[in-house]
């Protein structure tokens, strides 16, 4: 994978943007002639001197791709299928990344148990699948999958999916603000969330969990839920290419006109596209006293003073 990414990124830094086009799909072509795509690389490349590779990933036989300038002011998503084929570019030019939103004053639980894969997160943009602008782009998308894959291929539809009928679990203790539930588990553009859950959290900050199950959602508005209650399980209502869950953290209950708050999350866990997170990341102690607070830390510290006593005077 690293070697197919240098191949492509000194093609693109060398101007070699013909070539570039030759290996396109169809499908990518459509969008753009090779004089078009040839006038807006060259456009986008102007003043760069070399490329940073951001992240990379790996899904369902597909490979992603992200650069950045030093500045990181311009963006080159792209991803590749199973033959080195370009299925799509994306030349992104913004000065957003100097810009953020304020962090949650909440510290946040997965909303899963065991291992999921992280498909897209907000941090940087390029990496979410989502709304892109920067008052929508803080959250994630979580999918299960082995060796890479989120489905069995000996294995039927849905029955086939690793997250699909999965638990989905209160991130953090608050009260049922809103449910949508009763839409099929298929692609509907018009409910793009599909079967949903928006928590109140301490704080004014709000929690929405989407593309649940069709029936599987567990809670009723005005209920009143402890951290890893369960929520309902993982579907594929709304707009998703296969069954995932997204998650983010808003300032306010209506999806629409809310900003979407960086997550702090609890212990060491730093959710990162291309990378499989577990709630074993959460337990802080076992991972490192860095990624703990002071009252945290302070915490452990009287709880841990009784057991040292007992080990060296007992």
């Amino acid at each position: 994978m690293h070697h197919q990414n240098k191949k492509f990124i000194h093609l693109f830094k060398d101007g070699q943007f013909d070539d570039i086009y030759h290996q396109m799909t169809d499908s990518c072509k459509s969008h753009c002639s090779m004089a078009m795509f040839h006038h807006e690389a060259s456009s986008f490349h102007h003043g760069i001197r070399r490329y940073r590779l951001l992240n990379e990933m790996m899904l369902n036989g597909n490979r992603y791709a992200l650069w950045s300038d030093f500045r990181k002011e311009k963006l080159l998503s792209v991803q590749f299928n199973r033959v080195n084929q370009v299925e799509s570019i994306q030349m992104t030019v913004t000065s957003s990344s100097k810009e953020t939103n304020p962090f949650t004053k909440n510290k946040y639980h997965l909303p899963f148990k065991e291992q999921w894969f992280v498909v897209s997160e907000g941090t940087t943009l390029g990496m979410y699948h989502h709304d892109p602008t920067r008052k929508k782009r803080d959250g994630y998308d979580f999918s299960k999958t082995k060796d890479q894959q989120p489905y069995n291929r000996r294995k039927i539809g849905m029955d086939g999916s690793y997250a699909f009928g999965e638990r989905v679990i209160a991130p953090l203790h608050g009260t049922i603000h809103q449910i949508v539930d009763g839409l099929s588990d298929e692609l509907d553009a018009d409910h793009p969330f599909g079967n949903h859950v928006i928590i109140q959290h301490a704080n004014d900050e709000y929690c929405l969990l989407a593309h649940l199950e069709n029936g599987s959602i567990a809670v009723n508005v005005g209920d009143t839920v402890k951290t890893k209650q369960l929520i309902g399980r993982c579907g594929r209502s709304g707009i998703t290419p296969e069954p995932r869950l997204h998650m983010r953290v808003m300032n306010h209950p209506d999806v629409d006109s809310a900003t979407a708050l960086p997550i702090r999350w609890k212990g060491r866990l730093r959710p990162v596209r291309g990378k499989v997170v577990t709630s074993r990341e959460e337990e802080g102690w076992s991972y490192g006293i860095a990624a703990l607070d002071f009252s945290e830390l302070l915490l452990y510290i009287v709880q841990a003073i009784p057991r040292l006593f007992f080990r060296f005077f007992g």
